[in-house]
């Protein structure tokens, strides 16, 4: 007889745990020396990339034919710039660029928008995020790509439910009995949501049961628990100062594998052992990831988790070196059957040093002068040019779209992506 779901998430928890203190507090390797000439070029190549781009979005064609011929030229172009400025491999054209991907969001995007006609762009991005996240594990399994009604009902879940009970406007007494609520639906029994946002989601879990019936599907709303259970056990990081930094990553741990894991079982209905474990693995990166982008947001709400404790207490030089092994010790356990499951592999490898080296960029002072500088000189762009580049791209896309809309005033991204989908 299988073990419970319940069970299973404790002993990945406990096993990742162990890896993580196993794993030295040493960056990896980021790739070869990248001198300031190469440096200088790549951020000049950057920023034409992203005036070029802003140009064409600015005059996207109206009829289709025209605009399928647009969208093939800006891929070529992305892809272009990654193999000559990034090094990616020639199997990115194939994983980053296919069809069935692209279809895929953009249809996500449409059916979102259309679910909440209110939806900021930042959470449509958090939306998509988890999307790609269960069409990389469907890619993985040989899946077709596509989001299914479950797939789209749990992507949703997360700004609808996440930034609900990550808003320092709301007290505590607020967001326990929401989950009570909420925990209460996810089990299957009759609840009266508490106003239009929480019907929404009592509505996303619908389409969740209608998609995997309870009675066939145990594992699949047995993950959704896990989570909601790794959620509400977070709730205390916001305020118990008396949990040990272990205690916290482990809450962490387990709000993130199981977080990935329901995004497993979301796309495939059930799962093999090593299917479980890579998810949850992945999950738990992905969480200190996001738990590091979001430092200085985390310090001003009083949130804690393992790199908020540190750095009240100085630099986290070595937290973020100690996770960028932890992500490579995680992938490289992964058996290889073909050249595209190395692919896949590198991907998912380069696209967390991508977000690792990010929230750096994005929180210099919380860093070391010498440890940029050290992944500095092994990585395409200083990290100061990373800034830059975030910030020119959102001023000159955003000047492309209120052009487009022929209007002064904030446009809406949201509107022009979903226009050039």
């Amino acid at each position: 007889m299988e073990c419970p779901l319940r069970d299973r998430v404790a002993a990945l928890r406990d096993e990742h745990v162990r890896l993580w203190a196993d794993t030295p507090a040493v960056m990896p390797d980021l790739g070869p020396p990248v001198g300031w000439l190469r440096h200088l070029s790549n951020e000049r190549a950057a920023r034409r990339l992203v005036d070029t781009l802003a140009v064409e979005v600015e005059h996207l064609p109206e009829v289709e034919g025209e605009r399928r011929a647009w969208r093939q030229a800006v891929r070529e172009r992305l892809q272009a710039f990654g193999e000559e400025r990034l090094s990616w491999p020639a199997g990115y054209r194939r994983l980053l660029f296919a069809d069935e991907f692209f279809a895929a969001s953009t249809a996500f995007a449409r059916e979102a928008r259309a679910f909440a006609s209110d939806l900021r762009l930042e959470d449509l991005g958090q939306a998509l995020r988890n999307v790609w996240i269960g069409n990389s594990l469907q890619m993985r399994l040989g899946l077709p790509i596509d989001v299914a009604s479950g797939l789209f009902a749990y992507s949703m879940l997360y700004p609808l439910t996440d930034n609900l009970l990550d808003d320092p406007a709301l007290d505590g007494r607020a967001k326990r009995a929401f989950n009570e609520r909420f925990g209460r639906r996810l089990q299957g029994l009759a609840v009266r949501p508490a106003g239009a946002s929480e019907a929404a989601v009592f509505e996303l879990v619908r389409r969740i049961e209608e998609e995997f019936p309870r009675d066939a599907f145990p594992d699949v709303h047995e993950s959704l628990l896990a989570i909601h259970g790794g959620q509400v056990r977070s709730l205390g990081q916001q305020d118990d100062p008396r949990l040990s930094d272990g205690e916290i990553l482990e809450i962490s741990f387990e709000k993130g594998g199981s977080s990935v894991l329901a995004d497993l079982f979301l796309v495939a209905g059930a799962a093999r052992p090593d299917d479980e474990r890579f998810a949850f693995a992945y999950g738990t990166f992905l969480q200190l990831l996001d738990d590091l982008q979001d430092v200085e947001a985390d310090l001003e709400a009083g949130h804690q988790t393992i790199f908020t404790r540190a750095a009240r207490r100085g630099v986290l030089d070595a937290l973020a070196a100690r996770l960028g092994s932890f992500i490579d010790r995680v992938l490289d356990a992964e058996p290889l059957a073909s050249a595209e499951a190395a692919d896949r592999r590198d991907l998912i490898r380069r696209n967390c040093r991508m977000l690792l080296v990010g929230a750096m960029a994005e929180q210099p002072r919380r860093f070391s002068r010498r440890f940029r500088r050290t992944v500095e000189r092994r990585w395409p762009f200083t990290l100061g040019a990373m800034r830059r580049l975030r910030r020119r791209g959102e001023r000159r896309l955003r000047g492309a779209a209120a052009r487009r809309a022929g209007r002064a005033g904030t446009p809406s991204l949201l509107d022009l992506a979903l226009e050039t989908a």
